[in-house]
């Protein structure tokens, strides 16, 4: 089966690091935040993908190339401007028009079951299906509100506290018949959350929405980014927390729960604590005291030497990182 990755955005809420790169290869546990979306599709079947590339998108397609390291045949939609989330994917109705497909963003970062999605699309003889997910802070997304069987009555957007009509929030997971492409003007910004769906809501076809408990976090802001490490530090298993080749020095104090990188050296005297996550190829100092942060490379390498806290390192830049209703 056949799925578009959005990948085109600039990600601007997540700068000065995406001055850097773009955000699909900004590293969630030190992999590339597209790459688990693409093992996302490769788990649930959807092998031929396509994503929209606009910047810095040659970093992207270097990266990645045909997507064969990742078990998935990857073609790229390049795009001279922002054509907006609907309007990139008319630009590959060709690719996609023939049978169901998927559209995922390339920046989240989910465990949601593609399968059970697409088994619900097809019983609930949808046209368009969005995965929904309930959250205690409404007024970050938009939300949307359904009868029991899941058909999509109304939407929200970003509702004041006190006034949302639902909790239920918009993914940005699609399953979509190729008959929406008849509502897509053709070579034209076109937006599915802000136009597609409601026109497609107004003109009485069958838009439905179905609640998943999976795990899901956007990772577009700063910090929102740091807190999905956490999260990910906290709940998920992972079989190893030390890279290969990376040398920890005897004095050096690391924490259970941090996760560190291949081919780092951490040198006696450091301290690494809290749910961190060091980067591949990250020199940690005698001096450097890192807590809660992330501290990676978009070159070779990068050193620690200093204290750092709740922040997010790269490159000479740190950047300290709050959160102030984050909650969702």
């Amino acid at each position: 089966m056949k799925a578009f990755i959005l990948a085109a955005g600039q990600g601007t809420r997540l700068r000065p690091f995406t001055d850097e790169i773009p955000k699909p290869l900004i590293p969630v546990l030190n992999r590339p935040v597209m790459a688990r979306v693409m093992d996302l599709c490769r788990t649930h079947g959807f092998l031929d993908l396509v994503a929209n590339l606009h910047y810095k998108g040659e970093r992207i397609e270097q990266a990645f190339g045909d997507g064969h390291a990742y078990g998935v045949n990857l073609c790229y939609s390049w795009e001279d401007q922002l054509w907006g989330t609907a309007g990139g994917v008319r630009r590959q109705a060709d690719f996609l028009g023939s049978e169901t497909f998927a559209v995922v963003s390339g920046d989240v970062v989910t465990d949601l079951d593609l399968t059970q999605l697409l088994a619900f699309h097809r019983a609930s003889g949808a046209m368009a299906t969005m995965a929904v997910k309930e959250v205690s802070n409404p007024a970050r997304f938009g939300v949307v509100v359904t009868d029991e069987r899941g058909r999509i009555q109304s939407f929200q957007e970003k509702p004041a506290p006190g006034t949302e009509k639902s909790r239920r929030a918009n993914t940005g997971i699609y399953i979509l018949e190729p008959e929406v492409f008849n509502h897509i003007p053709k070579d034209e910004v076109f937006d599915f959350g802000h136009q597609l769906f409601p026109k497609l809501l107004q003109m009485g076809l069958p838009l439905y929405a179905m609640q998943t408990d999976a795990y899901w976090s956007d990772v577009g802001t700063l910090s929102q980014y740091l807190y999905t490490n956490w999260e990910l530090l906290t709940h998920m298993e992972l079989k190893q927390r030390v890279g290969r080749n990376t040398v920890i020095e005897p004095g050096a104090i690391i924490s259970r729960d941090v996760l560190i990188g291949d081919h780092c050296h951490i040198q006696s005297g450091a301290v690494v604590m809290g749910y961190s996550c060091i980067g591949n190829g990250t020199v940690v100092k005698p001096s450097a005291r890192v807590l809660d942060s992330i501290v990676w490379t978009a070159d070779d390498h990068v050193s620690v030497g200093d204290e750092v806290i709740r922040s997010i390192v790269t490159n000479g830049r740190c950047v300290s990182v709050g959160f102030k209703g984050l909650a969702a």
